[in-house]
């Protein structure tokens, strides 16, 4: 999965700015490169699971097929986890679209992270290379 820097940078904010909740939206674009963000309200206010905000998420559904793109990812955070998907998550999956995952770390200072990216399928967890262009 490839992620416009500018996106990726807003990503990161985003769920930084959720802290210490769950952050959560979707990624949109072609050719398996994500080019526009949707940020989506977490509805659970939960720091251990996501619910997007069924309104939200239908407006960036819209807004994607107005434009002509498509949803190629899924992102959200773990704000005291890995950043690795939890057995919810996997059973939650969309195979056919990447699923990004954010790990913060509260114990240090501006909240470092780490981003890695999934591809679920049959309950099975395959890594994927992000690239930030």
């Amino acid at each position: 999965m490839r992620i416009k820097k500018e996106i990726f940078l807003e990503m990161i904010e985003h769920c930084k700015g959720c802290f210490p909740y769950e952050a959560c939206g979707i990624l949109g674009g072609k050719d398996s490169i994500a080019t526009e963000i949707y940020k989506i309200k977490n509805i659970e206010t939960s720091s251990v699971s996501y619910f997007m905000d069924p309104v939200e998420q239908l407006k960036a559904m819209k807004d994607m097929k107005n434009k002509g793109i498509e949803m190629i990812g899924i992102f959200h955070s773990h704000p005291y986890g890995f950043a690795y998907p939890s057995n919810k998550d996997i059973e939650l999956s969309f195979y056919d679209v990447c699923h990004v995952i954010i790990s913060l770390n509260p114990e240090q200072e501006n909240l470092n992270f780490e981003a890695r990216a999934f591809k679920i399928k049959d309950g099975k967890v395959y890594e994927e290379e992000l690239v930030i262009e």
